[in-house]
């Protein structure tokens, strides 16, 4: 099918003279960390077009739900439309961040192969480190409740969120799949059991319906003649397009306090052997010890306030510092001007699912699009986070979950023949 947009704009002067400049760049021929560059060129005219897409099978909870990526050029971004609705017949008590956390798993998958994944906690540190103003709009589009009290869900009441896809070939443009030469992709959205996080305020059951699950997609499509050009130029001298890409790793281990007491320790070993560029902490309440996890204001998404974070390895000390300092102080953009420290949004405690979420930055600065450090994790034994408790307020003997999310690289080659996409060096 023709595109209105292109024909439109092919028969028009100015964008024919425009996109003669010698300073016009296509951003979608891979060069390795170029993010930054568009500022200072001139992008040729192209279209942009959003498509809402259904499941390929039934939605329901409690099951996988895949929705088809569709081949219309450069896929530029992706977001879940979800819509549950009470139809309980009275009101239910719904958890704070449950639109983030009933999206168990979002992976992207090729031929079978699962090139990437997000999941509610890894979803929720993404939103937790990015510029304050895009932070802000993402709490609003997954409907979260900042204060961390349950919402009150009258009966027939509708809820609607816009979860994005956080994958890693969203970060650049030249990191993005061409969706009409590589590969058929498959977004596959796994989603929890039904009501698990709602009920009617004393543990009673609720029904929360699933009303809809969509894939909303945005593509760019260029003219014929540059997408050519993009394929020559990123396939002409090799056999495949190799890129780097990375991937959230989540690990955790839980633990259930003795007693009620402050300053507790609390100990996570890492067990991955891949890179690392920058890792994210946190202490989960599970709430298991109520039955009414959901009214008592506790339970999964809810993060607790820290005192002390350490990081070991092979018997050495990588830090041990107070909390707030991961907070506030160790975070830099250093190829931003006066942000050689004190970057992020260690200030903002106004949400409770993206606050008390610890970062830790091997690199320089915050783009995700390219590396500036990482650390192989293949050699370190004994590899090792400490943190401790808050000294002011008690843990209760029940279970908590030390949280940890690595943003880990991999390289990535697409066939120039086939399109085929497969993921090699990650360690």
């Amino acid at each position: 099918m023709s595109n209105a947009i292109l024909n439109s704009n092919a028969s028009s002067a100015l964008i024919a003279s425009l996109d003669s400049v010698s300073s016009a760049k296509n951003p979608y021929i891979y060069s390795y960390a170029q993010k930054g560059t568009l500022k200072a060129c001139h992008v040729p005219s192209h279209s942009r077009t959003v498509v809402v897409s259904a499941a390929q099978n039934n939605i329901a909870f409690g099951q996988n739900i895949d929705f088809p990526v569709i081949r219309s050029g450069m896929w530029d971004l992706g977001f879940l439309k979800m819509v549950v609705k009470n139809t309980t017949g009275a009101a239910a008590n719904v958890s704070h961040a449950a639109m983030n956390l009933m999206v168990e798993e979002i992976q992207l998958l090729t031929a079978g192969k699962v090139l990437c994944s997000s999941k509610p906690f890894g979803r929720a540190c993404v939103m937790s480190s990015k510029p304050y103003h895009i932070k802000k709009n993402l709490e609003d589009c997954y409907a979260i409740k900042d204060d961390g009290t349950p919402e009150s869900l009258a009966n027939t009441k509708e809820k609607t969120a816009y979860i994005p896809l956080t994958f890693s070939c969203f970060d650049a443009e030249e990191l993005k799949y061409n969706s009409s030469f590589v590969e058929s992709l498959t977004v596959r959205v796994r989603l929890a059991n039904a009501n698990t996080y709602a009920d009617d305020n004393s543990a009673g059951a609720v029904n929360l319906s699933l009303q809809s699950l969509e894939l909303i997609q945005v593509h760019r499509l260029l003219p014929s003649n540059l997408e050519q050009k993009q394929i020559s130029s990123n396939f002409s001298d090799t056999d495949s397009l190799v890129r780097v890409q990375y991937d959230l790793i989540e690990e955790s281990t839980t633990k259930s306090p003795n007693a009620a007491a402050v300053s507790q320790e609390l100990k996570h070993e890492i067990n991955t052997n891949r890179t690392i560029r920058k890792m994210y902490i946190a202490l989960e309440d599970t709430g298991v010890a109520t039955n009414t996890f959901i009214a008592a204001n506790n339970g999964p998404g809810k993060y607790l306030e820290l005192s002390k974070i350490a990081l070991r390895a092979n018997g050495q000390v990588i830090f041990d510092v107070d909390a707030p300092m991961l907070q506030k102080c160790f975070l830099q953009d250093v190829d931003s001007a006066n942000s050689p420290f004190g970057c992020g949004n260690g200030f903002d405690s106004s949400v409770v699912h993206t606050r008390n979420i610890y970062e830790w930055d091997f690199g320089l600065g915050r783009d995700m699009s390219h590396i500036t450090n990482s650390v192989s994790a293949r050699e370190l034994s004994n590899f090792e986070i400490t943190v401790t408790s808050s000294a002011s307020a008690a843990l209760s003997a029940r279970d908590y979950n030390l949280r940890v999310c690595l943003v880990s690289s991999q390289l990535e080659s697409i066939s120039s023949a086939s399109g085929k996409i497969s993921t090699s060096l990650s360690s």
